[in-house]
């Protein structure tokens, strides 16, 4: 059984994505506050590191995942209008 890996950080859950790790839910815990759920904890947990040391990303790819995220944010949320692309 795969156990999902959990972030409120949007860059780091963009960056997830860029190195095959798939998002599992968008959820809001709180108003206006969402995590991220992610597959494969393990990886996930090593790739952190990674990502805390400066590893590198495709940035085209990184842009695309983070606003691919925000448009995940958006369908979520009934006042869509707070998360407009200034807020992150």
């Amino acid at each position: 059984m795969d156990i999902n890996f959990q972030t409120n950080d949007i860059l780091l859950a963009s960056y997830l994505l860029t190195q095959e790790i798939n998002l599992v839910d968008v959820i809001e815990d709180r108003p206006h506050h969402f995590v991220f759920l992610l597959s494969n904890m393990d990886k996930c947990e090593e790739l952190k590191r990674n990502f805390l040391n400066n590893a590198p990303a495709p940035a085209r790819e990184l842009f695309s995942k983070r606003e691919m995220l925000i448009s995940e944010i958006k369908s979520r949320n009934i006042d869509g209008e707070r998360y407009g692309k200034n807020r992150y």
